[in-house]
Formats: C-alpha cells, sequence, structure tokens
C-alpha cells in the first residue's frame, strides 16, 4: 500500500470512531471513573499509532511532514516523524488514564493537523485527507473542549 493510502485508512478509521464513539457519551446515567466515549478515544489513538508507523514506513521517511503549516526538511523532518506514532501512543495513553496533560497535548496535536490542513487547502487546493481532517477534527476539538473536565488525574 502507499503512504497515500494508509492515511486514508488511519484517518477513516479515527472519523469513524469519532462518529460512533461521540454521542455515546450522553447516554450514561452515572459517572463512571472512566467514561465509555474518552476509552473509546483512548483504544483509537493507540491503535492509530501503528497506521501512522506504516505510513511512514512505506514512504520509507522520505515523506516531508508540516509542522503547523510548515513543510519540514531534513533531520526535522525525521524528528517529526518519528514522533508522531509516539505521540499517537501517547495521547491513547493519556485518554485511557484520563490524565489532564492528554487534553492539552490532543489540543496541540489537533491544533497542529488543523493548521496544517487549512494551509494545504491555500497552497494545494482540494484533497481527501484534507477534507477529512478539516470535517472531523475540528467537532473532536470542541468534543474535547467540553469533555475537558473528565481529565482530573
Amino acid at each position: 500500500m502507499s503512504g497515500m493510502k494508509y492515511a486514508f485508512i488511519t484517518a477513516a478509521f479515527l472519523a469513524v470512531v469519532g462518529i460512533i464513539a461521540a454521542p455515546l457519551h450522553f447516554y450514561q446515567f452515572k459517572r463512571p471513573l472512566r467514561t465509555f466515549d474518552l476509552t473509546f478515544f483512548g483504544v483509537a489513538f493507540g491503535l492509530s499509532a501503528f497506521g501512522e508507523l506504516a505510513n511512514i514506513l512505506s514512504t520509507n521517511w522520505q515523506y516531508r511532514p508540516k509542522f503547523f503549516g510548515i513543510t519540514t526538511t531534513g533531520i526535522l523532518a525525521i524528528s517529526i516523524l518519528a514522533a508522531q506514532p509516539l505521540l499517537h501512543l501517547a495521547i491513547g495513553y493519556g485518554f485511557l488514564m484520563l490524565r489532564r496533560w492528554a487534553f492539552y497535548l490532543a489540543v496541540f496535536y489537533t491544533a497542529d493537523v488543523l493548521t496544517s490542513a487549512v494551509l494545504g487547502y491555500v497552497q494545494d487546493g482540494f484533497g481527501r485527507i484534507r477534507t477529512l481532517f478539516l470535517v472531523f477534527l475540528t467537532p473532536f476539538l470542541i468534543y474535547l473542549v467540553v469533555r475537558r473536565a473528565q481529565f482530573t488525574k
């Protein structure tokens, strides 16, 4: 599979998870220590790290990632590529353990991806992955802000 297919599969997976998990917390009458929606997002982020790693490896580390819309090259690009799967794992772990830092890390990561997607639209025009990121990460960011009180530890 090409790198674009892995990126599309990862984005589609997170989108489906978001669509399924987002309304589920409204149906809980008792507040458990760990709500189902944040657990689901934690597992999804943890699993998506492997898709992200497969995407990076399929491009033989030649992909030039963007950091807040700025295309990177060289050692900076390699360090960003290495950090992306680790960031997914960290966010997943933080969601599962309801760590307060996970909320801020997820907001930072979402802001980075949204900024890069918007600037990608400006520079390159329409793209399937950019569209998925814009359509699903914007509500996810709003959802995180609404649910921030759950991250207590």
